[in-house]
């Protein structure tokens, strides 16, 4: 417990300070390599048995992807080639392999895929939110959502949790945890809206609601999804890179899921603006 709330006292601020004060391309990177540490943690409990250069190319595309992505003009030209060299060193390690006794799996080129390709573009979101206008105050949102219905679950599933959520997937999460998430990422939704208005943003309290209640949902099932994960394959953490969190996985799980479902919200249903 001590670990994790160290870890969010030191990591907040630091994140608080490049959404808001950092240019674009700093977030870029920083998503990036989130992005990048994501997807060696994922094959490295996908796919530990395949050659570490499968994972320096996922790790390599999925740092790339995001940082390209905050390059106004640049992005829209360069993240397909990042994707199309990523596609074509996985076919030809694929196809090399019938030289070999033993052939490189198809699952290993999905999963190469999905974590140097697919992962990278959803997280990607954030920087493309950070782009628009107010783009900064946006930017945020993901993690006022993510983070609130994580905190909250986790708290209000310790003192009353009872009632088992999903216990083949995830036998610590409860349905009260869940509730508790919804209503966290309501409530603290609905403050930072509140703030924005103190500086002087228009800001529609009622669609800041939604985006609390869908982006708590997105989060959660992101949560469960990689969690189902874990259980597949048998481990408990990603990795250990964050005392008290696990690895960047553990704690980027769920915004892979919400990151995308508040940009979509944002464009159709803007709730702030100047």
């Amino acid at each position: 417990m001590s670990q994790r709330l160290t870890v969010a006292a030191i990591a907040i601020p630091i994140l608080i300070l490049i959404v808001f004060l950092g240019p674009v391309w700093l977030v870029g990177l920083t998503v990036g390599l989130a992005s990048g540490c994501c997807a060696w943690e994922f094959l490295r409990c996908t796919e530990k048995d395949a050659k570490s250069r499968l994972h320096i190319y996922a790790a390599a595309s999925a740092v790339l992807i995001p940082f390209l992505t905050s390059i106004q003009g640049v992005g829209q030209y360069a993240i397909p080639i990042v994707l199309f060299f990523l596609f074509a060193a996985l076919f030809v390690e694929l196809m090399l392999t019938f030289r070999q006794r033993r052939t490189m799996e198809f699952e290993t080129v999905a999963m190469v895929l999905l974590a140097g390709g697919v992962i990278p573009i959803l997280l990607s979101s954030l920087v493309r939110l950070d782009m628009r206008s107010c783009g900064s105050v946006y930017a945020f949102l993901p993690y006022v959502a993510a983070f609130s219905s994580d905190a909250g679950a986790y708290f209000i599933g310790m003192a009353f949790g009872k009632h088992k959520l999903a216990p083949y997937v995830s036998p610590r999460k409860t349905v009260e945890g869940s509730a508790g998430g919804f209503v966290s990422a309501i409530v603290l939704m609905l403050l930072y809206g509140l703030v924005l208005r103190a500086l002087n943003y228009q800001v529609n309290l009622a669609v800041m609601a939604v985006y609390g209640f869908l982006g708590s949902f997105a989060g959660q099932l992101g949560d469960l999804s990689f969690s189902a994960v874990k259980r597949l394959y048998g481990v408990k953490d990603y990795g250990d890179l964050l005392p008290g969190h696990g690895g960047m996985m553990d704690r980027m799980d769920s915004m892979v899921w919400v990151a995308p479902v508040i940009e979509m919200l944002c464009l159709w249903v803007p709730a702030i603006s100047k």
